[in-house]
C-alpha cells in the first residue's frame, strides 16, 4: 500500500514558512536578550573606567550606609550628578557613605580663606567639607590642610593673573 501525503504543496510550503518564522524569532529573542544582558555587564563593570587625575570630594550619594561596592557609588553619582561632574565614586569611613569625587578643578589656585579650628583635626577631605559650607562650592577649588600649625587652607580658582591684579571666576 502506497501512502502518498495529503497535504497540497501550497499548504506545505505556508507551514514551514510559519514553523521557519517562529524559530527566527525566538532566536533573535534569545540573541537580543543575551546581547542586553552582556551590554548591561559591561555598563556596570566600567563606571568611568578613567577614573581621577587630582580628584576632590564633591558630593554624596544614596542611603547612608551605603550597602553596596565603590561600582555601585560610582553609577549612583554618575546618575545623579552627571558624566561630566564626576570622575569617581568610592564607598568610605566608619560610616560608609557613598562619596563622589570631581576632577580639582584648581589649575591657577590662590589661597582664599582659612576655615575651622587651629589646628584643624580632620582630614583634607574634611577641610574641603568645611570651605564649601562656609564659602559656598564656587567659592572653593580646593581645601588643605597646610602648614606646621596645621590649619585648613580654602583655596579659590583664578582666570588671570596680570601683574599685581587678579580676577576671579
Amino acid at each position: 500500500m502506497d501512502i502518498k501525503s495529503k497535504a497540497k504543496p501550497k499548504e506545505m510550503a505556508k507551514n514551514l514558512s510559519s514553523v521557519t518564522f517562529t524559530v527566527l524569532l525566538l532566536v533573535l529573542l534569545m540573541a537580543s536578550t543575551e546581547i542586553l544582558k552582556i551590554e548591561a555587564m559591561n555598563i556596570k563593570a566600567r563606571c568611568l573606567p578613567q577614573g581621577c587625575k587630582n580628584a576632590t570630594f564633591s558630593e554624596e550619594c544614596g542611603p547612608e550606609p551605603f550597602t553596596g561596592s565603590n561600582n555601585d557609588c560610582c553609577h549612583c553619582c554618575v546618575a545623579k550628578y552627571g558624566r561630566e561632574a564626576v570622575c569617581k565614586g568610592v564607598v568610605e569611613g566608619p560610616d560608609k557613605h557613598c562619596h563622589c569625587y570631581k576632577e580639582r578643578g584648581c589649575k591657577n589656585a590662590t589661597f582664599s580663606e582659612e576655615c575651622g579650628p587651629e589646628p584643624f583635626t580632620g582630614s583634607n577631605n574634611d577641610c574641603c567639607h568645611c570651605c564649601i559650607a562656609r564659602y559656598g562650592r564656587n567659592a572653593v577649588c580646593k581645601g588643605v590642610i597646610e602648614g606646621p600649625d596645621k590649619h585648613c587652607h580654602c583655596y579659590k580658582e583664578l582666570i588671570a593673573v596680570q601683574g599685581e591684579n587678579e580676577y576671579e571666576i
